[in-house]
């Protein structure tokens, strides 16, 4: 497929520039506004993925855009899908956990994934066949083998209709069956979590393919696993997502499997 090392670093750079951006947001204050009774938007949302379309347009004019709050841009057979803040709760709130998500895929697979905590400058950066780097150091998944050690991170969208999965009870078993769950309430950093194995595993229904595009590259790039909740091929267009270590995988699955 080539290398796609010109395409990673700059989407490290413009990933650094908008998470510098948040911060001096947050800083200044704005207004909540809301999508639907449970889903969150600033105007800071919409602000900083127009500079993040622009910076990346500038340098890939031919290429596609797709963002969460704005839609597609473009007709490029190489799409970029961009989320300016995954975990916009966390960030009106005052809650540090929040990340910028740049993917660029082509043919439907992400061929580069980064991932920007701005709180604690952590940059998670994977481009397809490269491997993973955390602020330029080569890093992996976890070594956990068992159910019972492993720490897991889940979340709960916001509901978009009647064919939303309640993972209340996949929640509740899973707790069970683990040392203890996690809910971060920023998808894309549950899958940087996984990939540098701070986590050994997320599931989760209900997502859009910019929560998971960039997560999705940096964990299977790091040596785990990650696959639908059926087990079969994740690109982030699936609605479910199940991403490990790879060891405890199939565990996993097979609790999800299981009749509520």
């Amino acid at each position: 497929m080539g290398s796609f090392a010109l395409e990673r670093r700059c989407a490290e750079a413009v990933a650094r520039e908008a998470g510098h951006l948040l911060l001096e947001e947050r800083r200044r204050g704005f207004e909540v506004e809301y999508k639907a009774p449970n889903d969150v938007v600033t105007r800071v949302d919409r602000w900083v993925e127009r500079h993040v379309v622009a910076a990346l347009k500038s340098l890939f004019p031919e290429d596609r855009f797709h963002g969460e709050e704005y839609g597609e841009d473009g007709e490029g057979a190489r799409v970029w899908l961009i989320d300016p803040i995954d975990g916009t709760l966390n960030f009106a709130r005052g809650i540090p956990m929040y990340v910028v998500s740049i993917a660029l895929q082509v043919d439907g697979e992400s061929v580069v994934g980064v991932i920007y905590d701005p709180n604690r400058d952590e940059l998670f950066s994977a481009a397809i066949g490269e491997g993973l780097n955390l602020n330029g150091k080569a890093v992996g998944v976890s070594a956990i083998e068992e159910m019972s050690e492993a720490v897991l991170a889940t979340g709960f969208p916001p509901p978009r209709g009647r064919d939303d999965v309640d993972n209340i009870p996949h929640f509740a078993d899973l707790a069970r069956k683990t040392r203890n769950i996690r809910r971060l309430g920023s998808a894309a950093l549950d899958l940087a979590y996984v990939s540098v194995g701070r986590l050994d595993g997320f599931w989760e229904f209900n997502l859009s393919p910019w929560d998971t595009a960039a997560g999705y590259l940096l964990v299977a790039e790091g040596g785990g696993k990650v696959t639908n909740e059926r087990g079969a091929g994740y690109t982030g267009w699936q609605t479910g997502i199940v991403a490990t270590n790879g060891s405890i995988h199939d565990s996993v699955l097979l609790a999800l499997g299981k009749e509520k």
